[in-house]
């Protein structure tokens, strides 16, 4: 099981290089995540540059499973931040991924020293 948070779908979507390793991770054989805070953080990204998110989402939503935070989840992210001095929202991303018991896919160097990261880029 493989969770992306939003630095490897705004990778991916931009066609980069490490784009092209997010690539070849969705069209893999692991099942795979996605976090529903990290479809806020896209749509504001791409509305803030003036692009319709739409299709990004509808493709995220269709290769993915996304994960809706509950309250285990919250609970989670609150130790997660604490521990990890993380900022609330990587911390969500995170708890996400841990409820899955996921690696999570990232380039966000807010991660780089958590277990059960995999550090693109």
């Amino acid at each position: 099981m493989k969770t992306f948070d939003s630095w490897a779908w705004v990778e991916y979507f931009k066609g980069s290089k490490t784009g092209a390793r997010v690539r070849a991770l969705i069209e893999g054989e692991d099942a795979l995540a996605t976090p529903s805070v990290c479809l806020a953080e896209i749509r504001a990204k791409y509305l803030a540059e003036g692009h319709d998110p739409k299709d990004r989402l509808r493709f995220i939503k269709e290769r993915t499973s996304v994960i809706d935070v509950d309250s285990a989840i919250a609970e989670t992210a609150a130790d997660l931040k604490i521990g990890f001095r993380l900022h609330m929202l990587d911390a969500l991303v995170l708890a996400c991924a841990r409820s899955l018991d996921s690696d999570l896919i990232t380039g966000d160097e807010h991660f780089r020293r958590v277990p059960r990261v995999v550090m693109l880029g």
